[in-house]
């Protein structure tokens, strides 16, 4: 790292320009970082790295649940050349305990001691800046690499990884979101996303600080107060993922003006959710698709209404992008992350190639692309259903659930079976008014299926379930969909 890193650098010239502008804003209290307080924050930071109190290139957990708390801490870590490693502040003691051994944090970074405890390296996060809570250190332990950003994998489908992100790659990532979306000075964002995932980093904070513009941040997603958020603070463009539009498809919404788009991220979008959300507010959605190992976005549908397709996640932006032999979409340049960390409680950390030795990253996601280079997402390589032979990809049936009238969410999994394996097993939840005769809905769904699906692929069985299992995201954890009956 030079004398400054680039997003300290950044920040500085922010704080110049206009340093009482506000540049992060809490949608619950109104509380609020100027440019001038941000680089500030990111000042003193540095300068707890120069008097030696926290080693240069330290590992910090950082454990915040305020939305500013943890602004200025994550942008401050980066600036100072420190490895921010976001954690879940909603875990237990326990959990966070193992979570941070697991990182193998030196530093503990809070806005809640009570919560972590006051071990050795503990920092508490305020607007002022951090403030030391115990004066000594934990012990330093070998590491295999010192990011700039240290993510885990979701785990949906197994063990958490380590996935490590320089600040160039972030950065990067954060100036091709600006450049596609044309944020400036004058947009202004609203997101309700959980700031520990990538979509939430760089999307959001690391976005705003590239170009100049503000973002107003909510700790939580509450469908009541939403559109009373909106109208109070006047975004220009909404961060969502589609369990969010899902939401507030079926809720009154007031009239707006102003908003050019709700971007949807993190899992795929179903057309129906589009369009009634859409119906429903006047606001188009902006369809993108992205991960974590790419530092956030991979795809993009236009900014022009006109130009986007139903359906397609969009064009790749400023990414390497093909279709492998089995349908998975394959990634690749130097905006890609090239290791994994395999991270565990015991033992020494080791770092393994994330890249084949052709440079290609592989998703995991089965897709394919068409003549005008859209792509279009048919699900996880890990959630294809073997029916006999026959691949089945959930999504395709959970489109078809989604555009029943009384269905509100639907997920699809397998469930065993003695003679084909596995068959499609379909959650769905119900709209408000439907009425309590769950079997006269379970028949009225598989006739809508019967009517859309060849046979192979309409659902074995079909459960009416209150809800459905969801991560942080709103990606919906198909590993604990279980048939009942």
């Amino acid at each position: 790292m030079s004398a400054k890193s680039r997003l300290s650098l950044l920040l500085s010239i922010r704080a110049d320009e206009r340093p009482e502008a506000v540049a992060f804003r809490d949608g619950d209290d109104g509380r609020v970082l100027t440019w001038r307080a941000l680089a500030a924050h990111a000042g003193r930071w540095q300068a707890a790295v120069r008097s030696g109190e926290i080693t240069p290139h330290a590992r910090v957990g950082l454990v915040a649940a305020g939305p500013l708390e943890f602004t200025a801490a994550y942008l401050g870590c980066v600036a100072a050349g420190l490895t921010a490693a976001p954690v879940d502040p909603r875990l237990t003691p326990t959990e966070l305990t193992s979570a941070l051994a697991r990182l193998r944090a030196d530093v503990v970074a809070t806005d809640d001691v009570a919560r972590t405890g006051s071990g050795p390296g503990t920092w508490r996060i305020t607007l002022d800046g951090p403030v030391k809570v115990c004066s000594t250190t934990r012990p330093a332990r070998t590491v295999a690499l010192r990011p700039a950003v240290l993510l885990t994998s979701s785990g949906t489908t197994g063990r958490p990884k380590g996935i490590p992100l320089s600040e160039w790659q972030l950065l990067h990532a954060a100036g091709r979101v600006a450049r596609h979306h044309r944020f400036g000075r004058h947009e202004r964002g609203y997101t309700t996303l959980p700031l520990f995932h990538v979509n939430a980093q760089v999307m959001g904070l690391l976005a705003t600080v590239v170009s100049g513009a503000s973002l107003v941040i909510d700790r939580r997603f509450d469908p009541a107060g939403y559109w009373a958020r909106v109208e109070e603070w006047k975004p220009t463009w909404l961060n969502t993922v589609p369990a969010i539009l899902a939401s507030l498809a079926g809720l009154p919404a007031p009239t707006l003006s102003g908003i050019r788009f709700a971007r949807s991220a993190s899992a795929p979008l179903p057309p129906a959710t589009a369009e009634a959300f859409t119906g429903r507010t006047g606001i188009g959605v902006l369809e993108t698709y992205g991960m974590s190992e790419a530092a956030g976005q991979i795809t993009a549908n236009p900014l022009e209404p006109a130009e986007r397709r139903r359906g397609s996640v969009g064009t790749p932006v400023g990414v390497e992008l093909g279709i492998g032999d089995d349908g998975e979409i394959l990634l690749r340049g130097r905006q890609i992350v090239s290791h994994y960390l395999d991270l565990a409680e015991d033992g020494p950390e080791r770092a393994r190639p994330a890249r084949t030795p052709s440079g290609w990253l592989r998703t995991g996601d089965i897709g394919s692309l068409d003549d005008a280079g859209f792509v279009r997402l048919a699900g996880r390589a890990d959630d294809v259903i073997n029916r006999g032979g026959e691949k089945i990809y959930p999504q395709e049936i959970e489109n078809v659930l989604l555009g029943h009238p009384a269905v509100a969410s639907a997920a699809v999994a397998a469930t065993p079976h003695d003679r084909l394996g596995q068959v499609p097993a379909a959650f769905v939840t119900a709209r408000p008014g439907t009425g309590d005769d769950l079997g006269e809905l379970r028949e009225s769904l598989r006739a809508w299926c019967a009517d859309r699906l060849t046979r192979y692929k309409r659902p074995a069985v079909i459960e009416v379930t209150d809800s459905l299992p969801l991560g942080p995201t709103g990606k919906v954890l198909r590993r604990m969909l279980a048939v009942t009956r």
